[in-house]
């Protein structure tokens, strides 16, 4: 390569070749008075040259050290969100046990109480009655009270938790319905997480689907009569097929002597149970079959005759089953 010889300085000759590199990067001839591209001019081209050079090399140093900087900062911030992590769980945990101190005390003390969606929870104690559909009569005992809403849920409510509505039969006071085993589950699993945000619920303690034995044992409220309110059914005292045949708004016909309402028509309502035969014998806190293909339904509804509504009365249908007249109502786990 031709190269020429430039004065630096006290006479200092210093080598340049033919094509040095300009101070925007493009190779020019050191004899043209100016870069082409950026029209810098050449008498500058020597320090230039050498300062190009030294930008390489202090880039291609950088390039070699990257990957090890990389990886230092992504293990200091690894270890900075591992930090954060730990210092907001410990706040959580700190602020669920301050929810626990407040509102489990509450709920121990076998009160009833309203949730932030406007669902009226009513305590149910502990007792034992005479579980009777098919086959030989037996006594369940449930050993521990339990929570259980006073109306069905309604439309309103499934539309704070669930945003959609599925009912054929459109009102806010209305049961939902068209919903099905998993919808409801649902529907209990993000209330819980709702209302723990709110600071209604312990830990330890949700909303979810009474048992069959449950919703008998709350359907009877300690009677012994076919019905709640005694041997006979009119039109005064439940929506079923009689009325009008489409559901009604929760509360509209009389409560049963512990305080529920609707237990007898409107929407049948799903239980928490595989669906399955009844034990032989006497059951303590029955919780239905281990395991199965249909899931227990209670009440009856607006499309059923007065004997499908008797408290005995089971059904079992597919978890995924859906219809107009099929709805829920909600039960809480207490701790007690």
């Amino acid at each position: 390569m031709l190269v020429g010889l430039m004065m630096v300085g006290c006479g200092e000759e210093v080598e340049v070749p033919d094509m040095i590199a300009c101070v925007c990067g493009k190779g020019i001839s050191s004899k043209s008075e100016a870069c082409p591209n950026c029209g810098h001019p050449t008498p500058d081209s020597v320090v230039a040259s050498k300062e190009a050079q030294e930008l390489a090399r202090i880039r291609a140093e950088f390039e070699r050290e990257r990957p090890e900087k990389e990886r230092r900062l992504a293990a200091i911030k690894a270890e900075e969100q591992r930090e954060l992590a730990v210092i907001r769980a410990e706040e959580e945990r700190k602020r669920q046990e301050l929810i626990t101190k407040r509102v489990k005390p509450l709920i121990d003390k076998r009160e009833n109480f309203v949730t932030d969606k406007k669902l009226d929870m009513l305590w149910v104690k502990p007792g034992a009655f005479m579980m009777v559909d098919t086959g030989e009569p037996h006594q369940v005992t449930l050993t521990k009270g339990f929570y259980l809403g006073k109306h069905e849920v309604t439309q309103a409510q499934w539309e704070r938790v669930m945003v959609n509505n599925p009912s054929y039969f459109k009102g806010a006071d209305r049961p939902v319905g068209k919903v099905s085993w998993n919808d409801a589950v649902e529907f209990c699993k993000k209330l819980t997480e709702m209302e723990k945000k709110a600071g209604r619920v312990p830990q330890g303690m949700c909303y979810q689907l009474p048992t069959e034995a449950q919703w008998e044992y709350a359907c009877r409220a300690g009677t012994t009569t076919v019905y709640s309110w005694g041997d006979t059914i009119t039109k005064t005292n439940a929506n079923y097929r009689k009325n009008v045949v489409e559901t009604t708004p929760v509360g509209k016909y009389p409560a049963n002597p512990w305080g529920f309402h609707d237990m007898h028509g409107n929407v049948s309502e799903w239980c928490a149970d595989w669906y399955g035969d009844y034990p032989s014998g006497a059951v303590t806190d029955s919780e239905g079959q281990a395991s199965g293909s249909a899931r227990g339904m209670r009440g009856g509804s607006c499309y059923n005759t007065g004997s499908n509504l008797r408290p005995a009365r089971r059904n079992g249908i597919t978890p995924s089953f859906r219809y107009n007249g099929l709805g829920f109502r909600v039960g809480f786990k207490s701790s007690k």
